[in-house]
């Protein structure tokens, strides 16, 4: 049992609101998807990041993902919740409690040796500790903090353009998506799928291998995203997705290609780590 949980009392989950939109809608969202969501569960690069150097050059590319998951999940904290002044009450409390407790795990959860940290922080942490560079995204995020806007600062960094198009995408919906677009995403493209990818990743991190202590820290972080999402999640992210695109007129299309293109993006960033992978282990070979 990690150590927030040994120590927090149990949460007791709101009562199940009865969803606004048609289980035949999500479930033509589901099979909408479901290539995808398969595609992603089988991909190789599950079996190709089991050794320390293909694991620097996985979470190279996978460090993204986990950065550019925050502004999906701010944006629809914005939407759920109230966060200008004066405060009025959310109109969907149980969707408001499940967003805030994302985002305070995401924000301020407890690391592998119990201290107060972000996820992303923690992925830092994982990364540094298998010897992956981490300076790429550190140069980003001191660019925004100065005051640069991310998509000058991305324009010019000397990325693969898979990781330029998949926090490109995100980021403008996050500013500019509707809020159906971006619950979709977020349900379909993280919350209900990330757990079953998280899973493949721990099946083949190999206790047994003399750089095993260095994944600790990654052990962690993975246990520790199915731990949280494998719950009430994947239930309260379908009635996000029904929630907003009820509230904007039951028009699903946008928010269907959102989920749609999430995955597809996802399945592209798969696959260039994976040829990466075998690029750096043929040059190895070499030498």
């Amino acid at each position: 049992m990690s150590p927030r949980h040994a120590n927090s009392p149990k949460k007791v989950n709101p009562p199940r609101a009865k969803s606004l939109l048609t289980p035949t809608v999500i479930k033509d969202l589901i099979g909408r998807t479901q290539l995808s969501h398969d595609a992603l569960i089988s991909h190789p690069i599950y079996e190709a990041a089991n050794n320390l150097t293909a694991l620097q050059v996985f979470m190279g590319f996978h460090v993204w993902a986990v950065w550019d998951f925050m502004s999906l999940a701010k944006r629809l904290q914005l939407s759920l919740t109230c966060c200008n002044l004066p405060w009025i009450p959310p109109i969907r409390p149980d969707l408001a409690r499940f967003i805030n407790e994302i985002i305070t795990d995401e924000e301020s959860d407890l690391d592998h040796e119990g201290k107060p940290t972000s996820h992303f922080q923690s992925y830092l942490h994982a990364m540094e500790s298998v010897g992956a560079s981490t300076e790429d995204m550190q140069e980003f995020i001191r660019k925004i903090q100065a005051g640069e806007h991310w998509a000058d600062i991305l324009s010019k960094m000397s990325l693969p353009e898979s990781i330029k198009n998949f926090v490109t995408y995100n980021l403008n919906l996050s500013e500019n998506g509707t809020k159906a677009e971006v619950a979709a995403a977020f349900a379909f493209g993280r919350e209900l799928i990330l757990p079953k990818l998280f899973t493949r990743f721990l099946s083949n991190l190999d206790e047994s291998k003399k750089d095993y202590p260095k994944w600790i820290p990654l052990r962690h972080y993975l246990e520790r995203h199915i731990e949280l999402d494998e719950g009430h999640h994947g239930r309260y992210a379908e009635q996000l997705v029904s929630h907003a695109v009820e509230e904007e007129g039951g028009h699903w299309e946008k928010a269907t290609r959102a989920a749609e293109k999430s995955l597809e993006n996802r399945l592209l960033l798969w696959d260039a780590a994976t040829e990466r992978i075998k690029k750096t282990q043929e040059l190895e070979k070499m030498v």
